[in-house]
């Protein structure tokens, strides 16, 4: 209902009207295209953009240390900034969203990234690069939590399962195809060419997203008090199965988080494999993660999601289990990794998938939560990992980790009460 602030909400997500057609909309109805292909590439692109504005300066640190006269572990630390300032700020930028409008704050979210990633390539300095970190935490905040908000409620359906998958397939696809590239161009051009040209694609990226994504409806927001924010989030903290999918969340990221941290430490220490060969099998990992995510946006995907992100979320806990500790061997250990991420993905999405169909509060907020919840349990799963290894070596690491999988798998497996179903909760923004 509009006009009437945040506190209250309409009970089902609000279709963009016909006089809020975006103007690609019209295009491509001209060309007789799904009318949501547009939005699908927008949200894509973004998610791509902003996940790579957050990955690619770590492989450019040995050039910039010297050109800023700072240090490698110094510039980690301005990535580690951005990080923590993205994941508090989604926690304000969600609410924020669902008032003035998905549309509006996701183009603020491009051009936030745009700034700073061309501020990045034009800096003089390590303190002003530091003083860039704010810029880049908003950028984050609004490019990584507000697509899945979007493509959870614009489109419905089988659409919105799809554009759910293929945005979270766009930002694993950040890693894995887009750092390289970038990379491989930089021995050519240098790294702040690099990052300047991120931010001129930022910039198209904005445009894009302006023109692709339907106007939001005009509204009387709420005044900006911290109240007034909090009261996004009550449905949530209130709401049992969405929390449920929220602890499902922080578990499964936990063990899929804590694999990550020590498996290239595993591979060198316990297998002997080289640098470039670890690398490779990283690589391979993100691939299994794009082709997963992929798959649960497509037929997959049509299964009952509940059991689908349960039986996922089990069967990555148990491949964990056997690539950490069971003496397989290189070759094998390799080859499940894109196995475990491949079927991680489909539980992601699920839950994603979950959490718009099923929230009781904005769906910006219900993302931006989810983010911190990520971010949290990711930060929970290596420093368990840290803990499991050192109590008692690889072996504690393969049954811990896979404990935490099975315990989200659990978690989303129980059915939600009737009396407790979107459709009949009194509040939905």
């Amino acid at each position: 209902r509009q006009g009437e602030g945040m506190d209250s909400y309409p009970a089902e997500p609000v279709p963009a009207p016909s006089g809020a057609r975006s103007p690609l909309f019209e295009l491509a109805r001209r060309l007789r295209r799904p009318a949501d292909g547009h939005i699908v590439l927008a949200l894509c692109v973004a998610s791509f953009l902003g996940t790579l504005s957050f990955v690619a300066p770590a492989p450019f640190f040995p050039e910039m240390a010297p050109d800023l006269e700072t240090t490698v572990p110094l510039l980690g630390q301005v990535v580690t900034a951005v990080l923590l300032l993205s994941s508090a700020l989604g926690l304000v930028v969600g609410p924020l969203a669902d008032q003035y409008g998905h549309r509006r704050l996701m183009v603020i979210g491009m051009g936030a990234v745009a700034v700073a990633m061309l501020g990045i390539g034009l800096a003089p300095s390590y303190p002003v690069l530091l003083g860039i970190a704010p810029v880049g935490g908003l950028g984050g905040a609004a490019v990584l939590a507000l697509p899945l908000a979007i493509a959870g409620t614009r489109l419905t359906g089988a659409s919105s399962r799809r554009a759910i998958g293929w945005t979270v397939a766009s930002m694993a696809c950040a890693a894995v195809v887009g750092v390289p590239f970038l990379t491989t161009i930089g021995g050519a051009v240098g790294w702040r060419a690099v990052f300047i040209g991120i931010g001129l694609a930022a910039l198209g990226a904005g445009w894009l997203v302006a023109a692709a994504l339907p106007v939001d409806q005009e509204r009387t927001p709420a005044p900006l008090r911290a109240r007034t924010l909090l009261a996004a989030y009550r449905p949530l903290v209130h709401h049992r199965p969405t929390l449920r999918l929220y602890g499902a969340t922080a578990l499964r990221t936990a063990c899929w988080i804590g694999l990550l941290t020590y498996f290239g430490a595993f591979l060198a220490e316990e297998l002997g494999l080289g640098t470039r060969q670890v690398g490779v099998a990283y690589m391979l990992g993100g691939v299994g993660y794009c082709l997963g995510s992929l798959a649960a946006g497509g037929r997959l995907g049509g299964l009952p999601l509940r059991p689908l992100a349960s039986a996922s979320n089990a069967a990555m806990g148990l491949l964990v289990g056997l690539i950490v500790a069971l003496p397989l061997g290189p070759v094998a250990t390799v080859a499940l990794l894109p196995l475990a991420a491949f079927v991680g993905a489909i539980g992601s999405v699920g839950l994603t998938t979950l959490l718009a169909q099923e929230t009781p509060a904005g769906a910006a907020a219900t993302m931006g939560l989810n983010g911190a919840v990520f971010s949290l349990g990711a930060a929970g799963g290596a420093a368990t990992g840290g803990l499991l290894l050192q109590l008692g070596g690889y072996g504690a690491l393969g049954i811990g980790l896979p404990a935490l999988a099975l315990a989200s798998a659990l978690m989303v497996w129980r059915p939600i009460r009737p009396a407790l179903t979107v459709r009949d909760s009194p509040s939905r923004p």
